[in-house]
């Protein structure tokens, strides 16, 4: 098996600049995958929460570190996670031009920024390197859909449209603000097989495909089908149907094919 290149597609609210889109996402493929780690596909998205100061940059942070310096999702514990974290909240605070943060925007500034995180990787299972094996790792609500067989396999960490809220569990820049992030943290595995389809994608995009598809249409035949030159008329639309709220939409889509 083998995956295909992804297709990665995203747009800022309506309204707003492409420099004001608080999503990011990021991903890496090897030309061939094996058993090192270095080739190992990483896939991360992580939605900015607007309401934080800096969460444009925290998110783009996330991103990269997810790719730059890989998680064990498969060992995952929440010491290795804090410690990974704590890297990417030192370059955060680091990269603040408080000298500049006006006075009355000081407090949210040192609150820290907040961010939902969605990794996954998929690499060659460690008991058998002609098989794939995925893993991913969730805090907030931006979702993994894996379609197989044309249905909906896996919805996680969502599984429901009825689930998404204007509160929901999110990364945070300030130790001090993170809470007990471990209890929010979402962890999900298992095989690939020809044919998978792998969509990630930030709420807006993620609560409409659920929606859809509790619906009995099949949205991942929709994304399959767009292109760059389609993608922004086409979630204009939802939004304007009502079908999509409008906020920042962000989707990467990766299929498995046979060798």
């Amino acid at each position: 098996m083998a995956l295909q290149p992804p297709k990665q597609f995203w747009l800022p609210k309506a309204g707003n600049r492409p420099d004001e889109y608080e999503d990011a996402a990021r991903a890496v493929y090897p030309q061939r995958i094996g058993a090192s780690g270095r080739r190992t596909v990483r896939v991360v998205v992580a939605d900015g929460a607007s309401e934080s100061a800096f969460a444009r940059e925290w998110a783009n942070i996330l991103t990269d570190a997810f790719v730059d310096r890989p998680l064990d999702l498969r060992n995952l514990t929440e010491e290795s996670l804090s410690a990974w974290l704590a890297a990417a909240q030192a370059e955060w605070h680091a990269g603040v031009p408080w000298d500049r943060v006006p006075w009355h925007g000081e407090a949210k500034a040192r609150a820290g920024a907040f961010a939902s995180l969605l990794g996954l990787t998929v690499g060659t299972a460690p008991d058998d390197p002609r098989r794939l094996c995925w893993q991913a790792v969730a805090v907030g609500d931006s979702c993994l859909f894996i379609v197989r067989g044309g249905r909906l396999q896996v919805s996680f960490p969502l599984a429901d449209a009825a689930q998404f809220d204007n509160t929901p569990a999110l990364v945070c820049s300030n130790p001090a603000n993170a809470g007990d992030l471990w209890e929010e943290v979402r962890r999900g595995g298992g095989q690939c097989a020809a044919g998978d389809l792998f969509i990630l994608a930030s709420d807006a995009l993620a609560c409409w495909f659920l929606a859809s598809n509790a619906a009995g249409e099949k949205p991942w035949e929709t994304l399959q089908a767009l292109n760059a030159s389609r993608w922004a008329d086409w979630v204009t639309e939802q939004r304007d149907a009502g079908a999509m709220r409008n906020d920042d939409t962000t989707v990467v889509v990766i299929a498995v094919a046979e060798t």
